[in-house]
């Protein structure tokens, strides 16, 4: 639709996110919880695109317990943003980022032993304790250390001035290097309920008292209760999306995040012409294609490496070009304007797309809803308070 004179100006190209809705799936993800079990909101990746200051104020609103984080730096933007709910730092700060940590009252994670005396040292000179959740390898490979849990929770309780309030490990998705299915034995494919009763023990051992244990995200949180412990970590439920294989009675979970720009220009060509760097797309009829100003640079088409590509996807991306030729588009990504859905068509530029909006009665000015994936959109995009 053209945008709407009644309301302000809206930027040329922005990210609509929906905070009712982020609030919604977090209250539809507590129910899955007992009465006792704690939720965090992961905001990590600026809130898997949807912007770290939007997101973290509708969770909080919203009732989540605590926010997790990737880096130093985000936890210092959520204080910033006004945040005072407690927020775990997932990955290990360097000596030189302890201080800040302690001194912003966020929790750090602690994978080593030599990491602890930084922690204390920090708390000495600020003059408050500094809180740390202790992480454990369970066969993902990505953190960890040499030393065992039950080292590194005497380590942390020999200190006084450095609180232990969590244990915490992760188990990645199925299929990404660690078996949700059978999880058995602690070191490597480790048991998320042998990792419960590790946990339960070395905090024992080391004379501590109340300690978080934690290891459920997504994918556990919805399949296997008997693992949410006393936290749970909420990432991609709480941006609208399901895991794999999530079975029929999942959450209904609604859509947090539009990209959404502006047609600039539409011009008719005639059955044959090329559209785009390298005529890969050609008009397989008398066609009107639309200019939107969102490229490569916005994150249109752009996939993550780590999603890799299988024999079978080269082939049919091969066919899809072949089919491109003769001005067949039947696969995204896709357009949606004045309600309809239409093809992107042509090779993405790095500022500029092509829509076919023949089948339409699309005018420049028409404002476009775009799919992208969130966390390969741009930052740099306006992300605006909008009610999809």
């Amino acid at each position: 639709m053209k945008h709407d004179e009644s309301l302000p100006m809206r930027p040329m190209t922005y990210v609509a996110i929906d905070t009712r809705a982020l609030a919604r799936n977090l209250r539809l993800v507590r129910t899955r919880l007992a009465e006792r079990v704690r939720l965090m909101a992961v905001v990590k990746a600026n809130a898997y695109g949807h912007g770290l200051k939007l997101a973290a104020h509708a969770f909080a609103e919203a009732g989540a317990d605590w926010l997790g984080v990737s880096t130093l730096d985000e936890g210092i933007r959520l204080r910033q943003h006004g945040l005072q709910l407690p927020v775990l730092v997932f990955l290990p700060a360097l000596d030189r980022e302890v201080e800040p940590l302690v001194e912003h009252r966020l929790t750090g994670t602690v994978v080593a032993c030599d990491q602890v005396p930084v922690y204390a040292e920090a708390a000495r000179k600020l003059g408050h304790e500094a809180g740390v959740h202790v992480y454990t390898d369970a066969g993902l490979g990505r953190l960890g250390s040499d030393d065992s849990l039950p080292d590194l929770l005497t380590a942390a309780a020999s200190y006084p001035r450095v609180t232990v309030t969590g244990v915490y490990t992760h188990f990645g998705p199925g299929g990404s290097g660690t078996m949700l299915e059978g999880l058995d034995a602690l070191r490597p494919g480790a048991s998320a309920r042998a990792f419960g009763a590790l946990a339960q023990n070395a905090v024992a051992g080391a004379g501590l008292g109340r300690v978080s244990v934690h290891c459920a995200a997504s994918e556990l949180l919805l399949s296997m209760p008997e693992t949410h412990f006393d936290m749970v970590r909420a990432g991609t439920l709480l941006y609208g999306q399901l895991p794999p294989g999530a079975a029929d009675d999942a959450p209904a979970l609604q859509k947090t995040f539009e990209l959404r720009s502006h047609i600039v220009a539409i011009h008719s060509l005639p059955k044959g012409s090329p559209v785009g760097y390298g005529g890969e797309f050609v008009t397989g009829r008398d066609s009107r294609i639309a200019t939107v100003p969102v490229g490569l640079a916005h994150g249109l088409g752009v996939t993550p490496e780590s999603l890799g590509r299988s024999l079978r996807q080269i082939a049919g991306s091969y066919l899809r070009r072949r089919r491109a030729r003769r001005g067949i588009s039947d696969r995204g990504p896709w357009g949606y304007v004045r309600g309809q859905q239409v093809p992107v068509v042509g090779r993405i530029s790095m500022d500029q797309c092509c829509l076919d909006v023949t089948a339409t009665d699309a005018q420049v000015g028409d404002e476009v809803a775009l799919d992208t994936r969130r966390v390969t959109t741009s930052a740099a995009i306006p992300r605006i308070a909008v009610e999809l």
